[in-house]
């Protein structure tokens, strides 16, 4: 945000007041503030605004971590929670995801300095340990989830982490967004898995009638063969619509591919 003299009589100053907000930003961190005159010999100014932001309380290794893995098989995770400043805190509340479970606990080198309190979650001691465990429920596929920590710090009551999910699953799909053929020809989707049980396509739902989807097995068990056929009318236009695949795979029961293309 700022704020500034609009109008500087000759020989005079004006002055520029510029602040922004800190709150999701840590380390050194800068702006650009572009000042324009009217005074056509002088080219525009431009300020940079600096600072070194230190959080209140810092989350390490950062307010985002990622989860990669198969479906089913994903490991926990932890970030810390350190007081800056040294200053005791507790941990008075955790709301998270359905798909996450999340432990916090007093660092083994940061023991409570206090007899924890029966209410907190955690309390007495200036860092945490906080165990991100993902659950079999995490879907297949990119997905993000949220862990917030409430605490009783000040300066930063509301600790929120991200969790990025990239899970991978038994069951592969190609392509994963149907593109169609100007031309109106069949298309197909690959539905194939090389490992896991016996793979059954119970079912395929197209959210458009204009497009009738059937199934062929090409090695029944493993690969099956979506092919999708055009009964719309000619010269159609733009498509966006989505095939659900249902499956007998636990981690992947419905699986959409978006439909895209023009007609």
């Amino acid at each position: 945000m700022t704020e500034f003299d609009k109008v500087i009589p000759p020989g005079g100053e004006g002055k520029v007041k510029a602040s922004f907000d800190t709150a999701h930003y840590k380390g050194q961190t800068s702006k650009g503030i572009q000042v324009i005159t009217n005074d056509a010999a002088k080219s525009p100014i431009v300020l940079q605004l600096k600072a070194e932001i230190i959080p209140a309380i810092d989350v390490q290794p950062g307010e985002s971590v990622s989860i990669q893995g198969m479906a089913g098989a994903l490991r926990p995770t932890e970030v810390t929670l350190s007081s800056t400043g040294g200053r005791s805190f507790d941990v008075l509340e955790v709301k998270t995801d359905p798909v996450l479970g999340v432990a916090v606990r007093p660092a083994a080198d940061h023991a409570p300095r206090r007899k924890p309190g029966p209410g907190p979650v955690a309390s007495g001691a200036d860092r945490y340990i906080v165990t991100i465990t993902p659950k079999d429920t995490v879907p297949v596929g990119r997905s993000i989830a949220t862990v917030n920590l409430t605490t009783n710090h000040p300066e930063a009551e509301n600790v929120p982490v991200q969790v990025v999910f990239a899970v991978s699953g038994n069951v592969h799909v190609q392509p994963e967004t149907l593109v169609l053929e100007p031309r109106g020809t069949d298309s197909h989707v690959k539905i194939s898995t090389t490992k896991g049980n016996t793979l059954r396509i119970l079912g395929v739902e197209s959210s458009d009638k204009d497009f009738v989807p059937t199934v062929r097995a090409v090695v029944k068990g493993r690969e099956y063969d979506v092919v999708v056929k055009y009964v719309g009318q000619p010269n159609r236009g733009v498509v966006r619509s989505s095939l659900t695949v249902k499956t007998n795979e636990p981690h992947q029961r419905s699986i959409v591919v978006p439909v895209v293309g023009a007609l």
